[in-house]
């Protein structure tokens, strides 16, 4: 049979010492299981072996991600390009996202070994910036894209429509559209509803709007949205990726947000009932920062 791979990437910041690296990459290896380093962690753990991040995603079976939900994001936003599925070791605050907590990292590895898995498809978000009638910037969410105003600038008047169709004007800091992953993320702060991970929909919330009335709407995965800035907006507006990667827009420009044409996997080693875990992770009083 052959060892499973998987590429370790760590939030410095949450493992400082690389205590909780090593007892990854230490199980790994008692169970079989080959682990890939990118060359600072490797070096500073004793490993004589390393890979560009390239390397890594070319050859692991899953990629690994220590720290909280905003690191398993941004790893997994990479690994997508590859098609290697992710598993998040949560050392955040929340970690809705990372599934094995720092207790379980051996049981979990040895599931992995042993192939006592499942993958979950989660819904990806395609989004694209239109000027005049050129692509500017494309990229992909895992749980949303937020269209809002940049820094201090005035109140932004945001026109969506869906398949050419008007919907409303939000007059406001900005909106989000998520998807299910994302519910329980910005959407939920902005008063969003939460949605089970494994649906597929898009969700529009408006932020802060300046209106009397405002709900969140769903639209099903098969359709194009598409916002606009009001044409007399003087000042810039930012689009942003997963809180990962951010694109300035101006008035004029279009923003097309589909469904990308291929879901994102998640390992999945513990057959959890989603609303247990978000009374734990929101409800529970015991719960306390861990950054």
């Amino acid at each position: 049979m052959r060892h499973k791979k998987i590429g370790l990437f760590v939030n410095r910041q949450k493992d400082k010492d690389l205590e909780i690296t090593r007892t990854v990459v230490d199980c790994a290896l008692k169970y079989s299981v080959k682990p890939l380093l990118l060359e600072s962690i490797a070096k500073d753990i004793g490993f004589s072996q390393w890979y560009t991040e390239q390397e890594m995603l070319e050859q692991v079976d899953f990629s690994i991600s220590l720290g909280g939900d905003g690191t398993l994001l941004n790893m997994a936003r990479t690994a997508f390009k590859y098609d290697v599925p992710v598993l998040g070791i949560n050392l955040g605050t929340v970690g809705f996202l990372a599934d094995v907590e720092i207790d379980d990292i051996e049981s979990a590895i040895k599931a992995l070994s042993k192939d006592n898995y499942d993958l979950k498809n989660r819904m990806v978000l395609s989004a694209a910036v239109i000027r005049g009638q050129q692509v500017v910037f494309k990229s992909i969410a895992i749980n949303d894209v937020v269209v809002s105003r940049d820094g201090l600038s005035r109140i932004v008047r945001l026109k969506v429509f869906v398949d050419e169709q008007y919907i409303d004007s939000f007059p406001g800091d900005g909106v989000i559209v998520s998807t299910p992953t994302g519910s329980t993320g910005y959407t939920l702060s902005a008063g969003g509803p939460i949605v089970q991970p494994d649906m597929d929909m898009m969700i529009t919330t408006p932020i802060c709007p300046h209106i009397l009335y405002s709900r969140s709407f769903i639209t099903s995965p098969d359709r194009k949205l598409c916002i606009t800035i009001n044409g007399d907006y003087p000042d810039t507006a930012v689009i942003t990726m997963d809180g990962q990667e951010g694109f300035k827009i101006v008035a004029g420009d279009r923003i097309e947000i589909t469904c990308a044409p291929k879901a994102m996997q998640f390992v999945n080693l513990n057959d959890i009932n989603f609303y247990d875990v978000l009374r734990a992770k929101i409800h529970d009083p015991s719960i306390k920062d861990k950054s």
